[in-house]
């Protein structure tokens, strides 16, 4: 779905993909210290511009290209199969700092939580991804399944509620300041 403004903070904005960020994301979405976390995706600009294009309309789906504060795209992130007050958040394809990234995800649970009305979002990670798993982890993640893809990798699902976020948002607000 598109939404007509900006989540703002300090080091990055989301704000909702338009398909001439198609170029773009396949780019990140591609490079190989990316996309070794990742499922593949073998499709061409002209399709992930159809891909956007419908996503736009997809009422269950939110997707963000993340900026600098100078507007430069350094990645991507989504909220998506929303059912009622849960979620599943992940598309998350980055080229920028950690301090970037934590921002982003704050700046996704917020929404998540206090505009759409989320209660409950659910992510997957490779488990060879230990760093975000850890940056998850800090986030009040807890680690609910271990599950095998279609290939024979392991992933862990991992769920975190509203009251979670709530309990460690702050201290995550102040370490992030002390860091920049």
């Amino acid at each position: 779905m598109y939404i007509d403004y900006k989540l703002e903070g300090k080091y990055v904005t989301l704000r909702s993909v338009e398909e001439s960020d198609a170029e773009f994301i396949l780019s990140v979405r591609n490079d190989p210290r990316i996309s070794k976390y990742l499922p593949p995706l073998i499709v061409t600009v002209e399709q992930q511009r159809q891909w956007i294009a419908r996503q736009r309309d997809d009422n269950n789906s939110y997707y963000f290209l993340m900026e600098t504060p100078k507007g430069e795209a350094i990645g991507s992130i989504s909220v998506y199969d929303i059912e009622s007050d849960t979620a599943e958040t992940g598309r998350f394809c980055s080229l920028g700092d950690p301090v970037s990234n934590i921002e982003t995800c704050i700046l996704l649970n917020d929404f998540c939580f206090d505009i759409i009305g989320i209660q409950t979002i659910h992510i997957w990670v490779y488990e060879g991804n230990k760093s975000v798993i850890s940056l998850n982890q800090s986030f009040g993640y807890e680690w609910i399944e271990s599950k095998v893809d279609t290939k024979g990798e392991p992933y862990k699902v991992g769920i975190l509620t509203k009251d979670k976020w709530q309990n460690k948002r702050e201290n995550i607000l102040k370490r992030l300041s002390l860091i920049k």
